[in-house]
């Protein structure tokens, strides 16, 4: 896979990403587990797409932007990792196991390197907010709708923009990093993939399991095994 092509495509589908994410739409097609599979089918490796997706979509479940709060932009880290993941696997630089681990970890940085993004986005907004109660006051229904518009194509630049350069920084930062890891290193990162799994699956039972509900995801799980000790035994 040439190198140049794919940051195009995957700047432009991390703009897109961007827009279904906070501005427009919101049809669910920029949450990793369906994103990511998109892009590794796109780019002829849909089992990484698959993966990526898997491991980044559970760990960020609980990160919910509500009010004035927004953690990481897990969307956006979610296509850097895949079209990486995409990239260096097509090299055949190291093991999957180790790739795929790598870019989970860089994935979190980029996260938080995307919420600061989205803040200043939210800025930026702020100023169309303004000139859009101008023009409400004075019935300019034409004004307010290219300053809806202008708002949606300043998410889809800040996607573009934070995909293509953390897609370069990644390609010629992490490479070295990933030939560096010897081989035989694939065994305990492949167990890494399972911890972020339950990390993932942790996270999302906290949302549910609280002092009124625990008892209703605890007794299932004791009478489950009292049931598998007298089977076995």
């Amino acid at each position: 896979m040439d190198i140049f092509p794919a940051i195009l495509i995957i700047s432009v589908i991390g703009g897109i990403v961007a827009i279904d994410t906070a501005s427009a739409w919101q049809i669910m097609i920029s949450q990793p587990v369906v994103i990511c599979p998109a892009i590794g089918w796109l780019l002829g490796q849909p089992e990484i797409g698959v993966t990526f997706g898997i491991l980044l979509e559970l760990p960020w479940l609980i990160n919910i932007p509500s009010g004035g709060k927004h953690g990481s932009d897990s969307n956006l880290a979610a296509v850097v990792a895949t079209g990486l993941g995409v990239y260096f696997v097509t090299k055949n630089i190291n093991t999957e196991n180790i790739i795929v681990i790598i870019l989970v970890l860089y994935s979190m940085v980029v996260g938080r390197v995307g919420n600061y993004l989205v803040e200043m986005v939210r800025k930026a907004n702020l100023n169309l907010i303004y000139q859009a109660d101008e023009a409400a006051s004075l019935g300019d229904m034409k004004k307010i709708g290219i300053l809806n518009f202008t708002g949606v194509i300043y998410s889809f630049f800040s996607g573009l923009i934070l995909v293509s350069i953390c897609i370069i920084l990644g390609a010629l930062f992490l490479e070295p990093l990933i030939k560096f890891i010897h081989p035989n290193f694939d065994y305990p990162f492949g167990l890494a993939k399972y911890g972020i799994l339950g990390v993932g699956f942790g996270s999302v039972l906290t949302l549910f399991i609280n002092k009124e509900t625990k008892w209703y995801f605890l007794v299932p799980f004791i009478i489950g095994g009292i049931g598998w000790l007298f089977i076995t035994f």
